[in-house]
């Protein structure tokens, strides 16, 4: 029997150590295991083993692939050099005009609308083009790669090509741009003032540029003689069918 403040024997104070180790060991696993972190091997947090092992943890705001590349999931099966950005969904037109109706393209995947009477003229890989009954009034709407796969890049291409009289038959060409809104995008119209070359008669044609998927840039264009009357015409038309166009329809993603 040990005397009173002789202290605990050792074979009791070893027990009581490892006893204490062995809960403190307890603790710490379970605290590792709440937070996340494992004991061995594995990964680091944020980051994970399967199917990507040593991958960081996607930010919260992706950086975009390099042009050219296709992102991961990505819905498109590429992305073009100077590809605008597929953009939010595109708002439903409003209610049709009487003596409007809607016209499709599926070739084209574009959807527009027109005045009742109206005949097309041309039809064919990047373009339909449409007259009014009176002749007065042309209308294009055109989809296209040529000239780059923003507003910006393809208006100013498509002004270079007007500006070549050989090619377009249009001379003394001034424009005007203007930035804007179509389709619930960033977007470019240009108001264009010329002549047919050989003529003499001055002419107008507005034209809206917006980016739709896969680097095809859509345009909208009414072109009229430069009288007052028909300058307001023009006015109304190009704005109704602003409004009405509808892009990427159909469209592989």
């Amino acid at each position: 029997m040990s005397a009173s403040g002789e202290g605990t024997p050792p074979g009791r104070r070893t027990g009581e150590t490892a006893a204490w180790v062995s809960a403190i060991t307890a603790v710490v696993g379970l605290l590792l295991a709440v937070f996340g972190v494992p004991l061995v091997g594995g990964s680091s947090v944020n980051r994970t083993i399967a199917g990507h092992a040593g991958a960081p943890h996607a930010p919260s705001s992706p950086t975009p692939p390099p042009a050219g590349t296709s992102a991961p999931g990505s819905p498109d099966a590429t992305v073009a050099p100077d590809t605008a950005p597929s953009g939010p969904p595109q708002p439903s037109p409003p209610a049709m005009p009487k003596g409007w109706h809607r016209v499709g393209e599926p070739g084209l995947t574009v959807v527009f609308a027109l005045p009742d009477g109206w005949t097309r003229k041309i039809r064919n890989g990047i373009q339909s083009n449409w007259t009014s009954p009176d002749g007065a009034h042309d209308m294009s709407v055109k989809r296209d790669t040529s000239y780059g796969a923003t507003a910006r890049a393809a208006s100013a291409g498509q002004l270079a090509w007007y500006r070549d009289t050989a090619k377009s038959s249009m001379a003394d060409v001034k424009a005007v741009s203007h930035i804007t809104r179509q389709n619930g995008r960033d977007a470019l119209w240009l108001e264009i003032d010329y002549h047919w070359a050989g003529q003499s008669e001055p002419r107008k044609r507005v034209e809206v540029f917006v980016a739709g998927r896969a680097g095809r840039v859509y345009q909208l264009l009414f072109d009229t003689a430069a009288h007052p009357e028909k300058l307001a015409t023009q006015r109304r038309l190009f704005t109704t069918a602003r409004a009405q166009l509808l892009i990427d329809m159909g469209a592989p993603s």
